[in-house]
């Protein structure tokens, strides 16, 4: 069996075979992860953040994604304000070239980084690990940090002291993103503490206040105590008594005002009862009276 001119044809020409599943390369996917955002599938643009389990988003996209989480359709649960995420401080590469990017697999500037470490200068690409810190916001690989032995206590880049809880890994992989979801946990439990204890100590400080405050509004004991079988008696919480009152105490009852021996005459013409009120020849300024001539 042949065809125009001779040509005998093949079987893969003849016969359909099963197409085999498209397969991203690993340079791809870390293309992806370290230059796009993981929120809004757009390209990072500075100022950049991170979470707590190490994946890069825009900030523009994070605070749109607080103001109105419908927009998007994958929600971070482990963002909830922006204090869950930090900004990072990260080092542009200067080899970097936008305009030069390649969508061939064997093209060598497919994953070309635009960031890399500031210390050995590696690049942010997906091949080598690296490191930022929740506590001032650099970035650095582990190369940098094993490098150098006081990594543990401060900053490679700005020298900021910082604990084990606030070094995180950038993209990680399943192991370094368990060990990511545990200082996750243990710094969300330690800020609930210190918020408690600050809690705490804002109650105790406005108790102690208020009982000062109280203490220094009663009044002050006069000199003049005297003691009655054993017993202090304080006179200035004694009421002040008022005129009838002073005349009963002598004994005498007082029906009216105007018989008062100690009150002034100029209280007693206050009264529809005094000689005065009842001998004018017009009716009383504060009630009818019937009693003038």
């Amino acid at each position: 069996m042949g065809c125009d001119g001779g040509t005998i044809p093949k079987r893969d020409e003849l016969v359909r075979t099963k197409k085999k599943k498209e397969t991203s390369s690993k340079d791809c996917q870390n293309a992806a992860k370290w230059n796009y955002c993981h929120l809004s599938q757009l390209p990072l643009q500075k100022p950049i953040v991170a979470d707590m389990l190490g994946n890069l988003y825009n900030k523009d996209s994070i605070i749109e994604y607080l103001l109105d989480k419908s927009k998007f359709e994958k929600a971070p649960e482990s963002i909830k304000t922006l204090k869950d995420v930090k900004e990072l401080k990260l080092e542009p590469n200067p080899n970097y070239n936008p305009n030069r990017q390649e969508t061939d697999a064997n093209s060598s500037t497919l994953n070309k980084a635009q960031w890399i470490c500031p210390i050995t200068g590696l690049e942010m690409s997906g091949t080598f690990k690296f490191y930022y810190l929740h506590s001032c916001g650099c970035v650095f690989s582990e190369r940098a940090y094993k490098s150098i032995s006081n990594a543990t206590s401060k900053c490679l880049k700005c020298d900021k002291p910082f604990s084990e809880n606030d070094l995180f890994v950038l993209n990680p992989n399943d192991d370094d993103l368990k060990s990511n979801e545990a200082k996750m946990k243990a710094r969300k439990e330690k800020s609930k503490s210190e918020k408690s204890s600050k809690n705490s100590a804002t109650t105790s400080t406005a108790s102690s206040s208020a009982s000062v405050a109280s203490s220094s509004s009663t009044p002050a004991t006069t000199s003049k105590q005297v003691k009655e079988n054993g017993v202090k008696h304080d006179d200035s919480h004694k009421s002040v008594k008022r005129p009838i009152d002073a005349a009963e105490s002598n004994g005498k009852k007082v029906k009216s005002v105007q018989d008062d021996p100690n009150v002034s005459d100029v209280y007693k013409s206050l009264f529809t009862s005094s000689e005065k009120a009842k001998n004018q020849t017009k009716a009383h300024w504060v009630t009818f009276n019937p009693q003038y001539f």
